[in-house]
């Protein structure tokens, strides 16, 4: 089949064919204008769709102000998580550079044997390859911060003929940082994951998943119901925790929580083990609220099908006393 285009009024005659209800048609072109038929409707369709039809159809009664009403919540949902994410991730590069810089220098970090690049059991076989990438990209990102004449970049390479990390850090993705953390020896890893009461392997299991959805969240991705996935499409999942053994989440199998692995969930567990006690107090208060006002925008779905489509589970809320 092509794709073919649609006008607004032809795009509002294809919902209603499928079962959607749109009472104030007005309404429904100017949000349709302005959000997009395909972020607005194809990625928002999965809550209301009728599982039962043999052709794409929505439950009976399922009006278009739920889609908005979601979408505006996805929205605001980001918006919060975002927030929070980056008071980790400038802990996280604040940590790592002051700590790596104290052990090798102002500029170690371009020296392959600042690096683990041995193979240890279960590490990649390319680690050395993979350090050298590394370097690249950091050499990359002083270039690249250069012909933005970035001051702080120009300033520290003319006065001391290098960029310290603790300057260049904050211009590193958090994916980039993720990958410098992963190839750290192990007694780097240690002394940087005890900061946050975190082993190594917590810590590497955390990062990618930080980055993954604090890149959903700035690039305006759908938020509430993404997953960690590898490339081979199977969960990218973090370790079981003593957050999730206190909820006492229904298991899949044992000690495998059925929710909080590699969802949205799971990003809420790490947050609470990384942000500080008022600042995830804070974040608690404010998604409480967002989930309850999404709600209450809903007709024919249910906040219990919105919490299990974000991998919550029904007694989220006691990760707040935890």
């Amino acid at each position: 089949m092509q794709k073919v285009f649609l006008t607004i009024p032809e795009q509002i005659a294809r919902l209603r064919g499928r079962g959607l209800e749109i009472p104030d048609e007005r309404f429904a072109a100017q949000i349709l204008e302005k959000e997009n038929y395909y972020h607005l409707i194809n990625g928002y369709k999965e809550l209301f769709l009728d599982r039962s039809a043999p052709c794409e159809r929505y439950r009976e009664g399922t009006q278009f102000s739920e889609f908005v009403a979601l979408y505006e919540f996805d929205r605001e949902l980001r918006i919060l998580f975002l927030r929070h994410i980056l008071e980790v991730e400038n802990d996280v590069k604040s940590v790592l550079s002051h700590k790596f810089a104290g052990r090798y220098g102002l500029s170690g970090y371009l020296k392959i044997e600042s690096f683990d690049t041995g193979n240890p059991p279960g590490s990649s076989p390319d680690r050395l390859r993979e350090t050298a990438e590394l370097i690249t990209k950091l050499q990359r990102e002083i270039s690249n911060q250069l012909s933005r004449n970035n001051p702080m970049i120009s300033h520290n390479l003319l006065t001391y003929g290098c960029v310290p990390l603790w300057v260049l850090v904050n211009s590193l993705s958090f994916g980039i940082v993720s990958n410098f953390y992963s190839l750290l020896r192990e007694r780097d890893k240690n002394e940087i994951g005890r900061t946050f009461s975190l082993r190594p392997d917590e810590m590497e299991s955390y990062l990618p998943m930080l980055a993954l959805f604090r890149n959903a969240c700035a690039h305006n991705e759908r938020l509430y119901s993404l997953k960690s996935l590898r490339r081979s499409g199977k969960p990218n999942a973090i370790k079981t925790t003593s957050v999730h053994r206190a909820l006492r989440l229904p298991e899949r199998q044992k000690n495998n929580p059925a929710c909080g692995k590699n969802d949205l969930f799971a990003v809420l567990v790490i947050l609470k083990r990384m942000l500080r006690k008022k600042s995830f107090s804070q974040l608690y208060a404010a998604l409480e609220q967002l989930i309850y006002e999404a709600g209450s925008g809903f007709v024919t779905a249910t906040r219990g099908e919105l919490l299990a489509a974000m991998g919550f589970p029904e007694n989220w809320a006691e990760i707040e006393q935890l």
